[in-house]
């Protein structure tokens, strides 16, 4: 509790700072900007169609391992058989997890770039994260995602 709350007291000076250095402060919705943006969507079929892959991969090894299980395979060879079947599902989660990052990285940059477009714009020469805005500011929210989905 004690965390919590030094927390938010080094949030409320950090923002009375920030607002007495910077004359215009900007804040978005960073949520609400991944939402609305529409390559956000577009990301997540991507990658939906990668974890459906490797969902069904992984589904197929685990029906293996229930039929070895039900074949009355030793406990050794179905130590062996899990091992041979995680390590053929190894190369799919990496990639699984690189294409996440990628796409995620990729859309960061394309928000990152528009909220500075937009607050240049408006003359703003901070923006924030809505989160730790307490009062004040100016939302560029919206108008960050219309940049973006020009």
């Amino acid at each position: 509790m004690k965390k919590i709350i030094v927390l938010f007291l080094v949030l409320l000076f950090s923002a009375s700072l920030a607002s007495a250095a910077f004359t215009n402060l900007g804040y978005i919705d960073v949520q609400k900007v991944f939402k609305d943006y529409k390559e956000t969507s577009k990301a997540q079929k991507e990658l939906s169609k990668e974890e459906e892959a490797f969902k069904k991969a992984f589904e197929d090894s685990q029906d293996k391992l229930k039929k070895a299980e039900k074949d009355g395979k030793s406990k050794a060879e179905i130590e062996k058989l899990t091992k041979e079947l995680e390590k053929d599902l190894e190369p799919k989660r990496t990639t699984l997890m690189q294409l996440n990052q990628q796409l995620t990285g990729k859309l960061q940059l394309e928000i990152l770039a528009a909220v500075k477009k937009v607050a240049k714009k408006v003359g703003v020469d901070l923006v924030l994260d809505k989160q730790v805005v307490i009062t004040g500011g100016m939302d560029l929210s919206d108008m960050t995602v219309n940049e973006l989905n020009k």
